[in-house]
């Protein structure tokens, strides 16, 4: 279009109402990623367990997961297994929320549907299925030699949501994204039929994270 000798370029450019958050967070990522960013923990993983602090190992893993705001799942003391619900992963705004380390997990997550979920084992060293301890003993006979204690693990797994009817739409002047009537055929063939939660990694400052505080938090417990 002309206008007083100059051409203007008009371009009109719909965006979703459901993905406005995330084009947002992309605007605001160099104000928000900064406040994400928490300090990285170093810690072994799996760590030594005396043998004697079976108990109390078991009972904070169970106290600082349901602090992080984990439910759990899985509280097995015998054979020394605590497992976790899925628990969505926070966006670039939720800067409360301490299960982001970095600002790039920050932007991920809201860019994306992404959850976590949590494995503690606490299992005698070289003895892969043994039973820790028995409910009711403080010194996990069934497992550990006094002189070797146990390994305390924690698995962190990502997981991302996977929309298969979503796709990019070919037209700037409709929406960003458009939805499949249903899933293409060649996922269908493979089972897929509708929405699923990809495993996509681990989280090793989570991991680190709940390693220290769980064993600051079982020398508390007597």
């Amino acid at each position: 279009m002309l206008r007083g000798g100059r051409l203007i370029v008009k371009v009109d450019f719909y965006i979703d109402m459901r993905h406005s958050t995330a084009i947002l967070a992309l605007l605001c990522v160099p104000l928000m990623t900064a406040g994400c960013s928490r300090v990285i923990v170093q810690a072994d993983n799996p760590a030594s367990v005396s043998s004697d602090g079976y108990r109390q190992v078991f009972e904070a893993t169970v106290e600082v997961l349901r602090d992080q705001g984990f439910t759990i799942d899985r509280r097995d003391y015998r054979f020394g297994v605590i497992t976790t619900l899925p628990v969505g992963s926070p966006n670039v705004f939720e800067v409360w929320n301490a299960q982001n380390t970095t600002g790039q997990q920050a932007v991920e997550s809201t860019l994306a549907s992404e959850q976590r979920r949590v494995k503690v084992s606490i299992t005698a060293p070289g003895s892969p299925g043994a039973s820790p301890g028995q409910p009711g003993r403080d010194d996990g006979a069934d497992g550990a030699d006094p002189g070797t204690g146990y390994m305390l693990e924690v698995q962190v797994v990502l997981e991302r949501r996977q929309i298969p009817t979503r796709r990019m739409a070919g037209s700037a002047r409709r929406n960003v994204f458009s939805n499949l009537a249903a899933p293409p055929k060649d996922l269908v063939a493979r089972g897929v039929t509708g929405n699923y939660w990809e495993p996509v990694g681990r989280d090793p400052y989570l991991e680190a994270r709940l390693i220290q505080q769980i064993t600051e938090r079982a020398g508390t417990i007597r």
